[in-house]
């Protein structure tokens, strides 16, 4: 029997990504201050401060474990939690690398995002453990809320490709 996604491994899912990212804003706080993230990395545009993101992401996160629950829990076809997990980690191993990149100045990250996108177009991207890591990934350099809008757009972005591509596919093998 596959492992499932339960009520409570959602809810210690939730309650560790909590306290990872409300421990990451008091170690900043009483290390120099709460930091503000600028949309585009530009001081002209609103400021967000980190502890907005630590308000919104355990209400985020609860949203997106209850849609790879109901995914994962479904009669047909179940996804398991082994599947689920190395999804999540791929997309936070992604965030990282593009963390990293863009602390350190490399201009590697467009090339990641359009590689992103074209995967996009066979493999399932938008689902949301995808987006849940690549949020949690790209939390600690970013702040929360500005993965959580970049990531939401992308995943819909990916979705409309995913969902071209088989469209696409599907015309070519009824064209044969």
């Amino acid at each position: 029997m596959t492992k499932k996604l339960t009520p409570t491994r959602r809810i210690l899912a939730t309650l560790c990504i909590t306290l990872l990212v409300w421990g990451h804003v008091l170690w900043d706080y009483f290390h120099g201050g709460i930091p503000t993230h600028y949309l585009f990395h530009n001081k002209e545009m609103p400021g967000i401060p980190n502890w907005i993101g630590a308000l919104l992401l355990p209400f985020f996160s609860w949203f997106l474990l209850y849609r790879i629950q109901k995914r994962t829990n479904r009669a047909v076809a179940p996804d398991s939690l082994k599947t689920v997990l190395s999804r999540f980690l791929i997309a936070a191993a992604v965030a990282i690398t593009i963390a990293v990149c863009f602390m350190k100045g490399i201009e590697i990250p467009p090339l990641i995002l359009l590689s992103i996108l074209g995967l996009g177009l066979i493999f399932p991207l938008y689902y949301a453990e995808f987006l849940l890591g690549w949020i949690i990934g790209s939390a600690f350099t970013f702040g929360a809320v500005i993965p959580m809008g970049f990531g939401s757009i992308f995943a819909l972005v990916c979705f409309i490709l995913h969902k071209l591509g088989k469209l696409v596919l599907r015309l070519l093998n009824k064209a044969k």
